[in-house]
C-alpha cells in the first residue's frame, strides 16, 4: 500500500522521507534573508540622508530624527561614531610620542620611532565613547524629567544625541587623516567639532523638550559636566 506524507500529502518512496520540510525551511530562510536585506538597506539610506542633512539643514534633521521611532538608528549612529573614535584614539597613541616630544624640542630624536600600542586601546576608546553618549542622553532625560516633573522621552533624546554624532563621525575621520600629516591640526579639528556637536545638541534639546528656557542651560551644563566627570575621572580609575 502506498504511503503519503502526513504534512503535504505527497506520495512517499519506500524508505525515503519527504523533502517538504527542507523546502519549507529553505523558503523561510530566503524570506528572512530578504527581510534582513531590506531592513539593512533602509538603515543605510536613512544614515546617508541624515549625513547629508546634519551638514546642510541641521535643525530640520534634528527634528526629523530626534524621535523614539529612530532609537535603533541612533544606536547605529552612535556605534559608527564610537568605532571611528576608537581608531583615532589607537593611532593617536602611536603618534603622541612625537607630539609630546615636539613640545620639549626633542621631536627629531623620535622621528621614525614606532610605538607598540595594545589593541585594547581601541576597545577601551570605543567603550568610553559609547558610555559618553548614553551618559549624556540619560542625564538629559533624568534631569529634564526632574525639573519638569514629567517623564521625558529617553529614546527621542538618544535620537538627538545619535543624529548629531554623525557630524563628529565625519570630522573624526578627517582628523584621522590629518593625524598622519599634522597631529596638532587633527586635535584642532576634533576640538572644533566637539564644540559644534555640543551646540547642535543643546539647540536640539531646547526644541525637543518643554523645559523652561531659563533652566535649559543648567540642565545641559549639569548633564555634560557629570558626563565628563564620569568618563574622564571615574572610568579611568576603574580601568586602571
Amino acid at each position: 500500500m502506498a504511503k503519503f506524507c502526513t504534512k503535504c500529502g505527497k506520495k512517499l518512496e519506500d524508505g525515503k522521507p519527504c523533502d517538504c520540510e527542507k523546502k519549507e525551511n529553505k523558503k523561510v530562510e530566503e524570506v528572512e534573508a530578504e527581510v534582513v536585506n531590506e531592513v539593512t538597506t533602509d538603515y543605510v539610506n536613512e544614515y546617508i540622508e541624515a549625513l547629508k542633512g546634519i551638514f546642510t539643514k541641521p535643525v530640520d534633521t534634528m527634528k526629523k530624527y530626534a524621535k523614539s521611532s529612530n532609537f535603533v538608528l541612533s544606536l547605529i549612529m552612535i556605534g559608527m561614531n564610537s568605532i571611528i573614535f576608537g581608531l583615532f584614539a589607537f593611532f593617536f597613541v602611536k603618534e603622541s610620542v612625537g607630539l609630546v616630544a615636539s613640545l620639549s624640542g626633542y621631536g627629531s630624536l623620535f622621528r621614525g620611532h614606532n610605538v607598540e600600542v595594545p589593541i585594547s586601546v581601541f576597545f577601551i576608546a570605543v567603550l568610553l565613547m559609547i558610555i559618553f553618549f548614553f551618559c549624556l542622553g540619560g542625564l538629559l532625560h533624568l534631569i529634564g524629567s526632574a525639573l519638569t516633573k514629567k517623564e521625558s522621552d529617553f529614546k527621542a533624546i538618544m535620537g538627538l544625541v545619535g543624529v548629531n554624532s554623525i557630524f563628529t563621525t565625519v570630522t573624526t575621520l578627517v582628523a584621522l587623516v590629518f593625524l598622519f600629516l599634522n597631529g596638532w591640526i587633527a586635535i584642532l579639528i576634533l576640538a572644533i567639532a566637539g564644540v559644534i556637536y555640543l551646540l547642535n545638541t543643546y539647540h536640539g534639546f531646547v526644541g525637543l523638550t518643554k523645559i523652561d528656557k531659563n533652566k535649559v542651560c543648567y540642565v545641559f551644563t549639569g548633564a555634560y559636566a557629570i558626563t565628563l566627570f564620569v568618563v574622564c575621572y571615574i572610568l579611568p580609575k576603574i580601568f586602571s
